[in-house]
């Protein structure tokens, strides 16, 4: 089927089709504005497509926290908020804390609430009596959200996409861009494969690929891009009745997947896998998914027998990897670009940006369009490595927090 015409002119072209362009896009389409989404290869092909996609409150600052409350919202409603389903499904959220650990969740357990977070803590015992399937040898403290839960990306992004188009937006796949015309330190154009569009606002939410698209602005970030590989199990067990969980002292996270599912990755902290985005392995190693699978049965007892001594295999009903890009303090660069009129930016989602994206996506359209964002979003700004002003957690380097 021949690809429609390219528009050669809009208010704003948005690079990058997953969770963030996408969201962003769209709070710029119901804005009015006659927005462009451009994306290299297919909408959610990217780091979002094999995300989690956790939507979960524990957080260590107020800028995040404040966004997560609104990200939740958004899901809770997402047909009226992002214009249709997203998936989500309310599971609520148990992170698990050992030895040493206790007076790191406490704390941010108090900030939490005090900005209106529902959640609170439990005690090995008060987990065991409503879980009695987690094994909880060496936890001394728990943390749990009743009201948090997960949704399914793919279909998240292909929501957005499509209330975008339904705004008037125009989105085009397998499109790379392959220059952004700054002449005179303003935004001009952008020139893709398949044209050249005339616009004075160009978004940069390109995730793994947002540097190459910063070298045609003249700027670039300091980012690191990891594999992050996961697995999903078949259990002889029910497992819609579990949370999402955060297992700190085992190093990993799994939540339900559909009835006797289970979805499990690697816990921080973790070595990086350093990769190429356009040349990676999409497949789990089968060493990750036998490390994951004795992980998950020691806290879940009841997935030892059909993962054990290699049954992990015949249990894995899924196995994937994705790209994390991660900034220096493992939280997003959003707002104004430091280089350029007219550009803006929304990258390195270090493991966060799926449940913050569409609440970033907002803020950015309401910055973009000369209004004051809701939620104040001026802390991401890509000056506060200068400015030392990058945020810290609790819990070390990494996403949890």
């Amino acid at each position: 089927m021949a690809r429609s015409a390219m528009v050669s002119r809009a208010d704003a072209v948005v690079i990058g089709g997953g969770i963030i362009g996408a969201s962003t896009a769209y709070f710029l389409a119901r804005r009015g504005y006659a927005v462009a989404l451009i994306e290299r290869a297919e909408v959610c092909s990217g780091a979002t497509r094999y995300s989690a996609a956790h939507v979960r409150q524990h957080y260590s600052n107020e800028v995040a926290i404040r966004l997560v409350l609104r990200a939740l919202a958004m899901f809770q409603s997402d047909e009226a908020e992002l214009g249709g389903p997203t998936g989500f499904t309310r599971t609520g959220y148990l992170l698990l804390a050992a030895a040493g650990e206790e007076r790191g969740l406490l704390d941010n357990l108090e900030l939490q609430q005090r900005l209106g977070v529902e959640t609170s803590s439990l005690t090995p015992e008060e987990v065991a009596s409503r879980w009695p399937e987690l094994d909880l040898t060496g936890v001394t403290l728990a943390a749990y959200e009743p009201q948090s839960g997960y949704a399914d990306p793919v279909r998240t992004v292909q929501t957005l996409v499509a209330s975008t188009r339904a705004h008037g937006g125009h989105v085009y796949e397998h499109t790379p861009v392959l220059a952004i015309d700054g002449r005179r330190g303003a935004v001009r154009s952008v020139l893709t494969a398949r044209g050249e569009i005339a616009t004075p606002v160009v978004v940069n939410a390109a995730g793994p690929w947002a540097n190459r698209i910063a070298a045609m602005a003249g700027g670039s970030y300091s980012l690191r891009l990891s594999r992050e590989e996961e697995a999903v199990f078949r259990l002889p067990l029910s497992t819609e009745r579990l949370p999402i969980v955060s297992d700190a002292p085992g190093h990993v996270y799994f939540r339900p997947a559909g009835e006797g599912e289970l979805l499990a990755g690697f816990g921080y902290p973790k070595e990086l896998q350093p990769c190429d985005p356009d040349d990676f392995s999409e497949r789990a190693d089968d060493g990750s998914v036998a490390w994951l699978a004795q992980a998950v049965s020691r806290r879940l007892p009841g997935a030892a027998a059909p993962l054990a001594n290699g049954g992990h295999l015949a249990a894995t009903t899924g196995r994937h990897a994705g790209v994390y890009s991660i900034t220096d303090d493992w939280y997003p660069i959003v707002g104004r670009s430091e280089w350029l009129d007219g550009m803006y930016e929304a990258v390195g989602g270090s493991g966060h940006c799926f449940k913050l994206g569409p609440p970033i996506g907002e803020a950015l359209a309401a910055l973009i369009a000369g209004d004051t964002p809701t939620d104040d979003i001026s802390a991401l700004h890509g000056s506060r490595f200068r400015t030392r002003q990058t945020f810290d957690s609790v819990w070390g380097a990494g996403n949890r927090a």
